[in-house]
């Protein structure tokens, strides 16, 4: 059975029961539903997300789950496991929606956006070191490195996110 929405307005009125003009009114009925975001048909699913939806609630639900599992409230080495563990799932995040993105762009795009993700990549583990430069050489340095890491990995899915999907 049709959903609510454009289609079914159209059903139900008869409009696509005159077998000659049923061309002309898919078309029409299509291009309804393309300018007003509502396809209504049996073969469709209205309930997809976009890319952009997809990526934005796969980033909340795993911010979620890392603040539930990693607590940092133990002793430090194993803060410092938890911290590359946490850095792990964000870092297999963005490697999940970069090759999302990339499959969908042109050439010239993939191109683009693989030449600013390698540039990226150097400024990340810079910038996570020098931010962690204060506590270097004591038992806490590879804890705020990974924080670092983890911190600028989260900012560049929000970037791939809002700049190309």
């Amino acid at each position: 059975m049709y959903k609510t929405g454009y289609g079914y307005l159209l059903l139900e009125r008869g409009f696509m029961m005159n077998q000659k003009n049923n061309k002309i009114l898919i078309v029409c009925f299509l291009a309804v539903c393309i300018l007003f975001g509502s396809v209504v048909s049996p073969a469709v699913d209205c309930s997809a997300m976009t890319l952009k939806q997809k990526y934005t609630k796969r980033y909340k639900k795993l911010e979620k789950k890392c603040k539930e599992k990693y607590t940092y409230d133990a002793p430090q080495t194993q803060m410092n496991i938890e911290a590359y563990e946490e850095y792990g799932l964000w870092d297999k995040e963005l490697n999940t929606a970069y090759q999302d993105v990339y499959k969908r762009l042109s050439a010239k795009e993939q191109k683009k956006l693989k030449k600013s993700e390698q540039k990226w990549i150097k400024k990340k583990e810079k910038k996570a070191k020098k931010e962690a430069k204060w506590c270097e050489g004591g038992s806490m340095y590879p804890m705020v490195y990974a924080g670092n890491l983890t911190a600028l990995t989260k900012k560049r899915i929000k970037w791939l996110i809002k700049n190309y999907m």
